[in-house]
């Protein structure tokens, strides 16, 4: 493995984190909607993605999907990403049934 394909091979994992942090930014915030601290990972997201593409939706937590955050900041990049929003229903749906069993 050449040097460079570490490095991006880092970035990317790098891009998965943010993602996750983004998620715990928003419930962090007030009312769980946004912050300073998730515009300044959306802005982290921003500069990371157009270098080494954007994370699977499939790697991204399941509110910014329903919220299409992580399709607006792909929107404003002009980065195509899509999602298969039957796949994102489909898990809510078992995520909720999971809920109710617990």
């Amino acid at each position: 493995m050449t040097d460079t394909t570490k490095l991006l091979e880092v970035a990317r994992e790098e891009l998965v984190c943010l993602w996750h942090d983004l998620d715990e930014a928003r419930r962090r915030a007030v009312r769980n909607r946004w912050s300073v601290a998730c515009d300044d990972l959306v802005d982290r997201i921003k500069a990371l993605t157009p270098l080494v593409g954007p994370t699977s939706w499939e790697e991204v937590q399941i509110r910014l999907l329903e919220d299409e955050v992580y399709q607006r900041v792909h929107a404003e990049l002009g980065i195509e990403a899509p999602v298969d929003m039957g796949k994102v229903a489909e898990h809510r749906a078992y995520l909720d049934r999971q809920a109710v069993v617990s």
